[in-house]
């Protein structure tokens, strides 16, 4: 009895999911999983730190038609996944389409996302010189588990936002939901989907894209509509916790793990099959199996501070306010967003948690080294923002 038991121990720790960040699905970020074989033949090969940029190879469509719903398949098992080093190439583009999303911007000299507007002009010139903000459009992008979903009813309900993210069936052309148009820049598939019919979702009036990929969510922005980033950072041991107890428990998505109700997180976070320092990976272009090292950070950092206006998880009131400020958002009724932090939040996701200091915690702690000290740099440039917020104000003519 108890062989079987330490056999069947070995044998679901050997089936933690590795893409443990890249395959969160939530109800509102419903990630296609689909093999598109077509989408391969524009698939750029990562190099170990940043993409090259991509050209779009074929005009697109003029025309989206509405498509039916489909019932899409569940995700493939994992339990028998090859090592990267016995992948053959068409595996390993998979993996990476999987891992970093399929499509990559073109770079400017300094090897940075050129679409993407900078936070704030590199010479000394008015914002209104360097920002349009008829055509520029808002970029979240969404790390999981870092208060994205209420954030995004907040952009819905309360500053009244558009956005494109499929809500039901496959894409298409269509608001079917308030303010929102059911194209999908979530999933690898979708995003390839909306890169080639970017003009016409830009055209359709939206106000913000949403994608849990950074670079695969920069290549959709173009030099008529460029993206003004920002994101959300939360605490990499306080994510990993969150994700492990979310996904053993959301029966309704498909990412659900009812295996991993047998085994504890000290369990999941000792496997070998853990992948810690997702967003440094996403903001170099790394898949997992890259080592990473303090230069992978340090672009990291370059990439956060010039092109990414940042939030706090912790502090999402302040957050808020300073979203707000610099995108001259209009809030529709008084303490909207207020009320949405604290009365009604959304997909909560309450779980023990790990005492700080503790082996596990201290385990994480080095295997989210670079995350961890990427999190306290988004701390400092978070705490020098409001700075920047005057200056923004200044140039629209709003005072101090």
């Amino acid at each position: 009895g108890s062989l079987f038991a330490i056999i069947s121990s070995c044998l679901l720790l050997a089936s933690i999911v590795t893409t443990r960040h890249a395959a969160v699905i939530t109800n509102e970020d419903t990630q296609l999983q689909q093999n598109d074989q077509s989408s391969l033949r524009r698939l750029v090969h990562p190099q170990q730190r940043i993409m090259t940029g991509r050209r779009l190879q074929e005009q697109p469509e003029t025309n989206l038609p509405p498509r039916p719903a489909v019932k899409l398949p569940p995700p493939p098992a994992v339990a028998n996944e090859v090592a990267p080093s016995r992948l053959n190439e068409e595996q390993k583009k998979q993996r990476i389409k999987a891992f970093l999303g399929g499509i990559y911007p073109h770079l400017d000299d300094d090897m940075l996302p050129k679409y993407l507007r900078d936070t704030m002009p590199r010479e000394k010139l008015s914002v209104m010189d360097v920002w349009d903000v008829d055509k520029d459009i808002a970029f979240f992008w969404h790390i999981p588990k870092a208060s994205g979903s209420t954030l995004k009813n907040i952009m819905n309900f309360c500053f009244d936002l558009k956005r494109a993210e499929n809500t039901d069936g496959l894409p298409s052309m269509e608001f079917k939901r308030n303010n929102i148009l059911n194209m999908d820049t979530t999933s690898p598939d979708g995003l390839d989907k909306s890169f080639e019919y970017r003009e016409e979702i830009f055209s359709s009036g939206i106000d913000l894209i949403v994608s849990n990929y950074f670079l695969a969510g920069a290549a959709l922005f173009t030099e008529g509509h460029r993206g003004r980033t920002f994101t959300i950072m939360r605490h990499p041991i306080e994510i990993a916790q969150s994700l492990f107890h979310y996904r053993k428990k959301a029966k309704w998505e498909r990412t659900y793990r009812e295996d991993w109700n047998q085994i504890t997180f000290k369990d999941y976070a000792n496997s070998e099959s853990y992948i810690g320092n997702w967003v440094v990976h996403q903001l170099t272009g790394t898949m997992p199996w890259v080592q990473l090292t303090d230069e992978h950070l340090e672009q990291a950092k370059n990439i956060l501070k010039k092109k990414v206006f940042v939030g706090i998880a912790d502090q999402m009131d302040e957050t808020v306010r300073q979203l707000r400020e610099y995108f001259g958002w209009k809030e529709k009724e008084p303490f909207c967003a207020f009320n949405y932090l604290h009365s009604n939040p959304s997909n909560t996701n309450p779980h023990p948690l790990i005492e700080r200091g503790s082996e596990t915690w201290n385990l994480l702690a080095k295997k989210e080294k670079y995350d961890m000290a990427l999190y306290h740099f988004a701390l400092e440039l978070f705490a020098g923002q409001r700075e920047m917020i005057r200056m923004v104000k200044v140039y629209r003519g709003g005072g101090a």
